[in-house]
């Protein structure tokens, strides 16, 4: 999936193009999809510079690569897929091959076939293989092993992972189970801490595992 950085304040004008194509539908979904994400006010280069962000997604003809906040184009679109830039690297697709590019359009990890190839976290991509997850480094080595049933990115050094029995617990850059399958849902790890669902309620643990807010929560927001 192609991650796309939008404006609060520039949802509304979001709505209203998508809106006025399907009223007349003249273009498809995906015609409609491109011309938001080329949309100068959707991702502007005040977003870019208040975000840290280099490069932004560009599409033409249904094809993905990047421009600078300018507008330049600086990669061409000639990927099916490409993942916004993270630690210098994005996770691109072509047909059923994924690989990495580095922000010259280089490759770094060339076209392999994969089932899946998730962008760069933590120095980890997560990878798919007979509907198993793993993790590989950007040289393309199999770092972890495919054997969850799903799996989150790495953030601050612990990544969210389910079993076969849909339960949720967070692994090391190394693989090892740091918090144990015990959640019905959890999120990654922000400023020292994730939210995770106990009993269809929400609280919060530390990176060791321990309760630091009870799951006494309807929602993950507002506390």
């Amino acid at each position: 999936m192609i991650k796309v950085i939008l404006i609060i304040g520039l949802i509304p004008i979001v709505v209203v193009l998508i809106s006025c194509k399907q009223k007349t539908k003249e273009k498809t979904d995906k015609e409609i999809f491109e011309e938001v994400l080329n949309d100068p006010r959707v991702n502007s280069k005040e977003v870019g510079e208040r975000e840290g962000i280099k490069y932004f997604q560009v599409m033409e003809n249904g094809k993905t690569g990047f421009r600078d906040l300018d507008g330049k184009i600086v990669i061409k679109p000639i990927y099916d897929n490409a993942e916004m830039f993270s630690e210098g690297l994005s996770t691109v697709q072509i047909g059923a091959k994924y690989g990495l590019i580095d922000e010259t359009g280089k490759y770094m990890l060339p076209l392999r076939d994969m089932e899946y190839l998730g962008s760069i976290h933590n120095g980890l991509a997560s990878f798919r293989t007979n509907d198993k997850y793993g993790f590989i480094n950007t040289s393309g080595q199999v770092k972890i092993n495919p054997q969850f049933g799903w799996v989150d990115e790495f953030s601050e050094g612990l990544c969210v992972v389910r079993d076969d029995k849909d339960k949720y617990g967070y692994i090391d850059t190394t693989g090892k189970l740091i918090v144990g399958f015990q959640f019905q849902y959890a999120n990654k790890f922000e400023q020292g801490q994730a939210k995770v669902e106990i009993n269809d309620l929400w609280g919060a643990i530390d990176k060791t595992g321990k309760i630091i807010e009870p799951a006494t929560h309807k929602y993950t927001s507002g506390w």
